[in-house]
C-alpha cells in the first residue's frame, strides 16, 4: 500500500493498481496512520469495483483538477481554461459526480449562463466540460454515466466579426493614442499579431541577420509552439525606434506615476490588462465605435489579402493551422472580383439581341451601336 504526501500539500495521498487499473487520490488525512486506514478502505472498494467490472466515480472538482494538471496547464490559454473551469464548478457543484451530470443539468447550467454572457462564451465553457467528460471516459476509465448530448446543447452564435480599421480611423487612432503605445498598435496592424504575442515580444525574438521575428505567445494546441514572421523594412524601422528603451522587451510604456516599486519616467513591459484603459480612452477620443484590439488582426489580414489576393499567404502570416479558418476573409477577394467585373461591364457596349437568334443581325446591331457612340 503506497501512501505519500505531495510537496506543498498537507494531505497524504494513495496510489495503487488493481489488475492494471490505477487508483490514486487524496485521503483527506493529515497524519500517516489515518491515511493508511483510508487507503486500505479505498483498496477494498477498488477490488470490488474491478471484480464487478465497475468503473470508479469521480467528483467534478477532482476531474477538473486532473484535467488542468495533465492537459491544460501547459497551454497558452491555461488562464482562460482555469477561469472557465471555476465557473463550471460554481454552476454545477464541485462535489457533483460526473455520472450525475446529464442533459438536464447541462441545460440548466446553460440557461443560467446565457442570461449573463454571450452564447459564444457559454459554448466555450460547455466545450471544456465535454473535454473533461471525454478524458474521464477514454483515458481515466471513470464512470461518467450516460454521455450528455453535446450537439443538442450548442447555442447559435453570431457570424464572425468583420470589423476593420479604415485609413481615416487609423489616422485618428494613432493621433489619439499615447505615444508610448503607438508602436505596439502599429506592429499589430502590420503583422496581424495578437496582443498577447506582441506585448511579450523580446529583443531575443528579433533576428536581424535572418530578418525574422519569432512570436512565442501564440494560440496553439501545442505548448511552446512558435510562429515566425519576416522582418520587413517598415518593421525594421519601427523596432529601431524602440531600441534602448528596455533591455528585454521590445514594446514598453513610460510610467506616469511612481509608486509600488515603480519609478516615474522608467519604461516597463505591458501587463496582461494594463493597456486596456489607455486603449479605450484612445478609441473614445478618436470617436471610433465598435472596435476591439483584436480587430487590428482582422485589419491586417484584410489589407494583406486585398493587396495579394493570396489566402495561403494570409494563412501563413496569421499562423492559422487550417486554411479553413482563413477563408472567413475570402469575401475580400470576392468583393474585389465583383468590383472589377462591374467596372468591365460598365465599359462594355450593349448588344441588342434579336429574338430570331440570327447571329449576324446581333453582330450588326452591336457594330451599329458602337458606331453611333463613336459618332456622338
Amino acid at each position: 500500500m503506497s501512501v505519500y504526501r505531495p510537496q506543498g500539500s498537507p494531505y497524504w495521498h494513495y496510489d495503487f493498481q488493481i489488475k492494471g487499473v490505477r487508483f490514486h487520490g487524496s485521503t483527506g488525512a493529515k497524519d500517516k496512520g489515518t491515511a493508511k486506514a483510508v487507503a486500505a478502505r479505498k483498496r477494498v472498494e477498488a477490488i470490488d469495483q474491478v471484480h464487478l467490472r465497475k468503473r470508479p466515480s469521480m467528483t467534478l472538482n477532482d476531474a477538473f483538477g486532473r484535467y488542468f494538471e495533465q492537459h491544460a496547464s501547459a497551454l497558452p490559454s491555461a488562464r482562460d481554461i482555469d477561469d472557465r473551469l471555476a465557473r463550471l464548478l460554481t454552476g454545477l457543484g464541485s462535489d457533483a459526480l460526473l455520472s450525475e451530470i446529464g442533459n438536464a443539468e447541462v441545460a440548466d447550467y446553460i440557461a443560467k449562463r446565457r442570461a449573463e454572457v454571450s452564447n459564444a462564451s457559454v459554448n466555450r465553457e460547455v466545450t471544456i466540460l465535454r473535454a473533461v467528460f471525454v478524458k474521464a471516459r477514454d483515458e481515466w476509465a471513470i464512470d461518467i454515466g450516460e454521455m450528455p448530448n453535446w450537439r443538442r446543447h450548442a447555442l447559435k452564435e453570431p457570424a464572425p466579426r468583420e470589423r476593420t480599421l479604415s485609413a481615416d480611423e487609423e489616422r485618428r487612432l494613432m493621433a489619439a493614442l499615447r505615444p508610448d503605445m503607438v508602436p505596439l498598435v502599429r506592429f499589430c496592424v502590420l503583422t496581424g499579431a495578437r496582443i498577447s504575442s506582441a506585448r511579450r515580444l523580446t529583443w531575443a525574438d528579433v533576428d536581424y541577420q535572418a530578418r525574422t521575428i519569432t512570436l512565442r505567445e501564440v494560440k496553439s494546441r501545442r505548448a511552446g509552439e512558435r510562429h515566425m514572421l519576416p522582418l520587413t523594412q517598415e518593421l525594421t524601422m519601427l523596432l529601431a525606434n524602440e531600441r534602448g528603451r528596455h533591455p528585454i522587451y521590445v514594446f514598453t510604456y513610460e510610467r506616469q506615476r511612481g509608486y509600488g516599486g515603480y519609478v516615474r519616467g522608467e519604461r516597463y513591459p505591458f501587463s496582461r490588462d494594463g493597456w486596456r484603459k489607455v486603449w479605450r480612452a484612445a478609441l473614445r477620443k478618436a470617436k471610433i465605435a465598435n472596435f476591439r484590439f483584436h480587430d487590428l488582426r482582422h485589419t491586417a489580414a484584410t489589407r494583406i489579402l486585398r493587396r495579394t489576393g493570396n489566402l495561403a499567404v494570409v494563412q501563413k502570416i496569421l499562423g492559422h493551422a487550417d486554411i479553413a479558418t482563413t477563408t472567413r476573409y475570402a469575401h475580400v477577394v470576392m468583393d474585389d472580383m465583383r468590383a472589377a467585373m462591374e467596372a468591365v461591364s460598365r465599359k462594355t457596349p450593349e448588344v441588342a439581341v434579336d429574338n430570331t437568334g440570327d447571329a449576324s443581325k446581333n453582330l450588326n446591331n452591336s457594330n451599329r451601336i458602337e458606331d453611333d457612340r463613336n459618332a456622338s
